[in-house]
């Protein structure tokens, strides 16, 4: 991956997503704000932000609609809570996002944490694991059947564009340590306290998010489903405010050279979930490039891990909701 990232050109022109809507996930800021701010000026009909805070939520919806270039559009903006740390939070949000839209045409799964230090979920799993990854598979697994249900009646497959992190790549821990040699289960290895560099969690994590969608793409119909998984590179957002103030500061000023402006990063999420067709279903997009599957998950050790992945996950989400039919 080249130091300097290569120049991004923006949205084509005549983009009308007039009719239209979407449901975001860490709505309230970042990358998720700038993606629904550019998806409402193209037009967007009725936008869904889904924030674990729901007073940010609602001051984000009137700073939206204080923009005159969205104002002047006249578009219905709803709040809807959705805290992905917390299953009994996604599995009320799947239940009620049907009752206050009925269609959906465009999903963006946006949230997302970085963290180095281990902590530790209510849901007892790892927070980057469970924020990252496990909550997106639950969010798929109990909103697929409503998202299958709203291409049928739009005629159009319902859009899923899941951001990703080409880290998963070059900074994932598997490679070298695997995970099936060393611990019973893939998300035994990555709870555990000790077994992960802080450097590598949240590729991990992300590792864990990309093989999932390549299982999944296979196994819905892209008539009524197009899922994609898009990376947007490094963009200046408040993702690394977590740091300690010494880390804090190299990154921000690797970001000063280096990182994109969140619109061009919001560029990137549309591009994937508005413009790139069908052939970007069960794809990598870094940028708006397609990407070939990365190295480890093409090599024997990095398919079996895949494939148990997959297992375990269904195991998890078993514990919690129904399976529809595409994940038995």
């Amino acid at each position: 991956m080249p130091f300097f990232q290569p120049k991004v050109t923006p949205l084509p022109s005549g983009i009308d997503l007039q009719g239209k809507s979407a449901v975001i996930t860490g709505a309230s800021a970042g990358l998720g704000l700038e993606t629904a701010r550019q998806l409402l000026t193209l037009n967007l009909s009725t936008l869904v932000l889904a924030v674990r805070n729901e007073s940010k939520g609602k001051a984000c919806m009137e700073a939206l609609l204080a923009d005159l270039d969205i104002s002047s559009k006249s578009p219905t903006i709803k709040i809807l809570k959705l805290d992905v740390n917390d299953n009994t939070s996604i599995i009320s949000f799947s239940k009620t996002l049907p009752q206050i839209l009925p269609v959906v045409d465009i999903l963006i799964l946006n949230a997302g944490i970085s963290r180095l230090k281990h902590n530790p979920s209510p849901t007892g799993h790892e927070e980057s694991v469970q924020v990252n990854y496990l909550a997106n598979t639950l969010l798929l697994a109990t909103l697929l059947p409503y998202l299958t249900t709203s291409a049928s009646q739009t005629g159009s497959p319902t859009r899923i564009t899941w951001v990703g992190s080409r880290m998963h790549e070059i900074m994932t821990s598997f490679p070298k340590k695997s995970p099936l040699v060393t611990h019973t289960s893939i998300l035994e290895y990555l709870d555990a306290k000790s077994t992960i560099s802080p450097f590598s969690r949240y590729a991990d994590s992300k590792l864990l998010c990309a093989m999932f969608m390549y299982s999944l793409a296979p196994r819905v119909d892209p008539r009524k489903i197009v899922l994609n998984m898009v990376c947007p590179g490094m963009v200046d957002t408040g993702i690394s405010d977590f740091l300690p103030v010494y880390w804090r500061v190299l990154v921000d000023l690797v970001k000063a050279v280096r990182a994109r402006s969140v619109e061009v990063g919001g560029w990137l999420i549309v591009n994937a979930a508005v413009v790139a067709g069908e052939e970007s279903h069960g794809r990598f997009l870094g940028d708006k490039e397609v990407l070939e599957v990365s190295k480890y998950i093409r090599s024997e050790a990095g398919r079996e891990v895949q494939e148990n992945l997959w297992d375990e996950t269904m195991v998890e989400l078993r514990k919690i909701t129904t399976l529809p039919e595409e994940l038995r």
